[in-house]
């Protein structure tokens, strides 16, 4: 791994992040091809909901130093989203760092490997999401890189992507295309809330589309429907 921290980066207009506060994960993800969540594996230790700017770190493995320096320099709003690669037998931050982030009006960690005070960071009102769970501490010997691309699952994220977070998981929007995405994501929930609304007004919907692509396919239904 290299050492490298670049110390600036663009991020999206307040504005546009501002379009991602109420769309639910999934129907951003749907907006996004259905598949471009982050690993399943990253879950909430406490608060679930979670919105801000990428501010990318890359750890090697056991290491944390660098995530020191991105606590101290990412501006409020940031979401401090850390690679490790994927190591979960030894936690890179817990208590101590969490409250600092939050008292520096962070926005949240992700952490794809392990983190540790599992009990007070589930009572904190701050976003951690982790891999793993352990006692372990890290080392704080080797360096990485703040602020570049860094790879989760099938996602690369970018500093200055848009992480947005619920219940159901996280997923990474490029700003570039930020403006476009939440107006489809937006539309999907609209979509979504007219069919609640039609079920709770007519107990059903409807469904002539599942029926011709089950003709469509040659697919029997026997002894009729």
């Amino acid at each position: 791994m290299r050492y490298a921290i670049n110390s600036s980066f663009s991020r999206p207009h307040p504005s546009i992040i501002a379009q991602y506060r109420d769309l639910p994960v999934a129907d951003i993800c749907d907006a996004l091809g259905r598949n471009a969540a982050l690993p399943a594996a990253l879950r909430p230790l406490g608060a679930a909901r979670m919105l801000g700017t990428a501010y990318t770190v890359n750890l090697p493995a056991s290491q944390n130093l660098l995530l020191y320096y991105a606590v101290d320099n990412a501006r409020p709003g940031d979401v401090l989203v850390v690679s490790c690669a994927a190591y979960e037998d030894r936690a890179v931050c817990g208590e101590i760092m969490a409250h600092l982030a939050l008292r520096s009006g962070l926005a949240g960690f992700v952490i794809d490997g392990a983190v540790r005070d599992a009990r007070a960071l589930s009572e904190l009102s701050f976003p951690v999401y982790a891999r793993a769970v352990t006692p372990n501490g890290p080392y704080k010997d080797a360096c990485g890189e703040v602020n570049v691309p860094v790879g989760m699952g099938n996602v690369v994220i970018t500093p200055g992507d848009i992480i947005v977070a619920d219940d159901d998981g996280l997923v990474a929007v490029r700003a570039a295309e930020a403006e476009t995405v939440a107006a489809r994501a937006k539309k999907i929930t609209d979509e979504g809330m007219k069919k609640l609304r039609r079920i709770e007004e007519n107990g059903t919907l409807d469904f002539s589309w599942l029926y011709e692509k089950l003709d469509r396919s040659g697919c029997a239904i026997r002894g009729g429907r």
